[in-house]
């Protein structure tokens, strides 16, 4: 019985160690838009706007010279509009927010389909129609 107990205490132990806090967002999300509309041949059409807080870095103050370790973390930041990976990070989160905004809205019942991708410096818009 001691043993059973103490395997289970065990197991819990390790299991409240191996689990991580979770990472910090590498942007924010400050803005996000649902327009929706039919087309012209019955179609029903919609875009989604998701705009990310600009200025993730740090200001430089240009009065004083950087120290070496200022420098060095400066240029480890990964700035949002040079970044690949965050940019398709958030395109993932925009992909699933406009899934749940289309289910809320109660718009696209069946199916949809996103036919356009497009990026502008801190803001991504995903298009496309319902397949109805």
């Amino acid at each position: 019985m001691k043993q059973i107990i103490l395997t289970v205490l065990g197991a819990t132990l390790l299991s409240g160690c191996a689990k991580s806090a979770p990472e910090p967002e590498d942007f924010e999300i400050v803005n996000e838009q649902l327009r929706t509309i039919t087309g012209n041949d019955g179609a029903k059409l919609f875009s989604y706007l998701v705009t990310v807080k600009a200025g993730s870095q740090k200001l430089i103050n240009k009065k004083r010279r950087l120290t070496k370790s200022e420098m060095r973390t400066l240029l480890k930041q990964e700035n949002f509009i040079d970044s690949s990976s965050l940019k398709l990070d958030l395109e993932d989160k925009a992909a699933l927010q406009l899934d749940a905004e289309l289910k809320k809205k109660n718009y696209c019942q069946d199916s949809y389909q996103i036919e356009e991708v497009k990026w502008r410096d801190y803001s991504v818009r995903l298009s496309g129609r319902c397949d109805e």
